[in-house]
């Protein structure tokens, strides 16, 4: 029999929802966790937290995403994350999905223009692809090829990659939703050998390149 300790362990202390943030021995889910941040520094919270935005990628495929707010007082962090079904093939080819953030001052930008921001950005990221596919060749069989199917990709000559690590705690670099580990990353750059690689590391609420 399932004991009471048990049965609301990580749920949220307040609606008993899923727990997302810990504060000292107090859980709480992302709404309420906002909420009570919100109430304590003064800053108004949004009538809704949960909403969704379709972008258009480069083959003009809509693809969906999922908005959460996270406050941290009054500076609010606004994410799109890339929804992928769990039985979306792409999956079984490392895909994890995009995921886009701003950051915006809850007394200087209301809750519909940072909607409008992430909504911007979203697209301006989704659109702009930053791998190519060109078809798999015999010669292209090496084991750290990109390879997806019949085809092998090579990074185009500007884009935008996220660095984190996979489910074992190994480095990795995500490109268009791929996951690439450090030596398909750079076998993707092949294309490129004797040029030089310029680089710039950017919080991933900062604006994007003009070039993008």
């Amino acid at each position: 029999m399932e004991s009471n300790s048990s049965r609301y362990a990580n749920r949220c202390v307040v609606c008993g929802k899923p727990a997302r943030v810990n504060v000292g021995a107090s859980s709480y889910c992302l709404d309420c966790y906002n909420h009570l941040t919100d109430y304590l520094v003064g800053v108004e919270s949004p009538t809704n937290d949960s909403y969704s935005i379709l972008a258009l990628d480069p083959e003009g495929h809509t693809v969906e995403f999922a908005v959460e707010r996270f406050s941290f007082g009054v500076t609010s962090v606004w994410t799109a994350v890339e929804q992928v079904p769990d039985d979306d093939p792409r999956r079984s080819w490392g895909y994890v999905g995009r995921s886009v953030s701003v950051a915006v001052n809850a007394d200087w930008v209301s809750q519909e223009e940072a909607l409008d921001a992430l909504m911007v950005k979203t697209q301006r990221m989704v659109g702009h692809a930053s791998l190519r596919a060109t078809p798999l060749t015999t010669d292209q069989m090496r084991e750290t090829s990109v390879r997806r199917v019949d085809k092998v990709l090579y990074v185009k000559e500007t884009g935008v990659a996220r660095i984190e690590c996979d489910e074992d705690g190994r480095p990795s670099v995500v490109v268009d939703g791929q996951r690439l580990s450090p030596e398909q990353f750079v076998d993707a750059l092949s294309c490129y050998e004797g040029f030089d690689l310029y680089w710039q590391i950017r919080d991933a609420s900062d604006e994007p390149p003009e070039w993008l």
